[in-house]
């Protein structure tokens, strides 16, 4: 099992929200039933033989080898962000979810919200085909309506692409743009932001990034180095990166106010608890952030 990013992520990190769901109910910390419909088929054996515990154990200490941190980071993050997602739907009426670069999770369908929201998924053509088909012939057929939009971030402008009926008054919008950032440049993710700063004061932007030190110097950071070989040896990069002392500063360039900023080590901490997340290192550089519009 060769760990591989980039072109490859939202396969192999369906892989891990499916490793992680085939724990025992008293074990895990998250459940997504639809993340072993994308694995492709060399795949498919490993989320087999995760179903049985022991293999489960041997098969995420191998991840964590191979993938420092991958695993326990991805489940935490995925997790604190449904929490925060739900949270905001019920406490503050949010009712259009915008989620970019959404891949495989099926984040909308396994939340299985009551509230009446507007769900969008916006993503490359290509995967975003391919994941509706899977899930139009699963067994495990959503009964959430998602509306999708192919979108190629290099070439077209989101404003040419995306309907103004977004901007209407009678919404409340979040955004959730998660996994994506670091595979970016820095002027397409400047005009993604740019794009979230025209909606009205009050909309919520979810984001994760990676600190922008780990690019240029992966050894300070537990298992960054070997990531960033398998990202080499597939010809990918991780491209874009914030100082996490400078992300005030930097949101507050698009009218944006931070709300949230936390690390792996510290979200981690909230969902397995201090003494297990105090074992757990790696991915340390990986950040989940909250904003809003001012």
């Amino acid at each position: 099992m060769k760990m591989v990013t980039a072109s490859k992520a939202a396969a192999y990190l369906a892989l891990l929200r499916a490793v992680a769901s085939n724990l025992p109910p008293d074990e895990r910390r998250f459940y997504d039933p639809y993340a072993k419909l994308f694995l492709p088929s060399h795949l498919k054996l490993v989320e087999w033989l995760s179903r049985v515990t022991f293999l489960n154990h041997i098969i995420s200490w191998y991840i964590d080898q191979r993938w420092t941190g991958a695993l326990t980071s991805c489940v935490a993050r995925n997790r604190l962000i449904d929490v925060m997602t739900t949270n905001l739907v019920r406490d503050e009426g949010f009712n259009q979810i915008i989620i970019f670069g959404a891949g495989y999770d099926c984040r909308v369908h396994r939340l299985k919200m009551k509230e009446r929201v507007m769900f969008v998924e916006i993503d490359d053509p290509v995967k975003q085909e391919a994941k509706l088909a899977i899930l139009e012939n699963s067994p495990l057929k959503p009964v959430i309506h998602v509306d999708s939009i192919s979108v190629d971030f290099h070439k077209q402008r989101l404003e040419d692409v995306l309907p103004g009926l977004f901007h209407n008054t009678h919404y409340k919008t979040m955004f959730i743009w998660e996994g994506v950032t670091n595979y970016f440049t820095a002027p397409i993710a400047d005009k993604i932001f740019q794009y979230f700063k025209t909606f009205l004061p009050g909309t919520v932007i979810i984001f994760t990034y990676v600190d922008e030190k780990v690019l240029s110097n992966p050894e300070q950071f537990v298992g960054a180095a070997n990531v960033t070989k398998l990202l080499r040896s597939n010809n990918e990069f991780w491209n874009f990166g914030i100082d996490p002392a400078k992300i005030s500063d930097f949101l507050a360039g698009y009218n944006m106010k931070l709300e949230y900023d936390q690390g792996a080590d510290t979200y981690r901490e909230i969902y397995y608890g201090k003494e297990r997340a105090a074992k757990m290192k790696g991915y340390e550089y990986y950040r989940v952030a909250m904003a809003r519009v001012q």
